[in-house]
């Protein structure tokens, strides 16, 4: 395995961590309060961080 996957892997643990649990230190940031302006609320949010979490852990696993 490359080291770019350890890294996709590491990524994909943390976006599901994020996605699933939604930590207030993380969730209340600027970046994720504009992000829920434009998804319409927390939950299209959650999805979104959750799809990018599963695509990154499958692509670090895959390739």
């Amino acid at each position: 395995m490359a080291w770019w996957n350890y890294v996709l892997i590491i990524y994909g643990i943390f976006c599901l961590y994020i996605g699933l649990l939604k930590p207030p230190f993380i969730w209340n940031l600027k970046k994720i309060e504009i992000m829920k302006k434009m998804f319409k609320g927390d939950l299209g949010v959650q999805i979104l961080v959750l799809v990018f979490g599963v695509a990154a852990l499958v692509l670090g696993i895959v390739l």
